[in-house]
């Protein structure tokens, strides 16, 4: 099982084999197989839910994820460096989370929203230039979540929805990659 189709699996939550061969542009075909031997291993489940089937992590598939991310840093000799993208992520963060809030309660504050979130977009893109010369991984985040902002004039759900690569959703992956890298336990 490669680390990125197990990651991929867990910063989705819950994919199809399309989207988890997508989220590291691998070969589909490959990364089936790899999902249907880590299904027998019991690192995957596939499921169905309303309507759609795909793998999420089993809790022997989080562990392997997570030792398997820390063998990636300790050899990338990066885990000081994520920890200080991590403290600088936290400190706009906050805005991201109040912005997408607000957004999405349409309270008074959603007019500077928009604002919060490209300063968020525009303060990431040093960090994740500099995490991505040790992590390639983490490149992306910004192209993703630039394209977000591009639709959300024609249309503010890709602002917050859960149904596509909206400016939320790919944040929270992003947030979630960085404490997983770290082996943190979302509180």
């Amino acid at each position: 099982m490669t680390l990125l189709t197990l990651h991929a699996v867990r910063l989705l939550g819950f994919g199809d084999t399309e989207a988890v061969a997508a989220r590291f542009a691998q070969d589909r075909l490959a990364v089936e197989s790899q999902l249907i031997d880590a299904g027998v291993n019991g690192l995957v489940t596939y499921s169905t839910f309303a309507g759609s089937s795909g793998w999420s992590l089993s809790g022997f598939g989080r562990t392997e994820n997570e030792r398997l991310l820390a063998q990636e840093l300790d050899n990338a000799g990066a885990r000081g460096a994520v920890l200080a993208v991590l403290d600088d992520f936290a400190d706009f963060n906050t805005g991201v989370v109040e912005a997408c809030s607000a957004i999405q309660l349409q309270t008074p504050d959603r007019e500077g929203a928009m604002d919060v979130l490209i300063g968020a977009l525009a303060a990431w893109r040093p960090l994740e230039a500099q995490l991505a010369g040790m992590l390639p991984r983490f490149e992306g985040y910004s192209e993703r979540l630039l394209n977000a902002l591009k639709r959300a004039p024609g249309d503010a759900a890709w602002l917050t929805a859960t149904d596509r690569d909206s400016f939320h959703r790919v944040w929270f992956e992003l947030h979630e990659d960085l404490i997983a890298t770290l082996g943190i336990q979302r509180t």
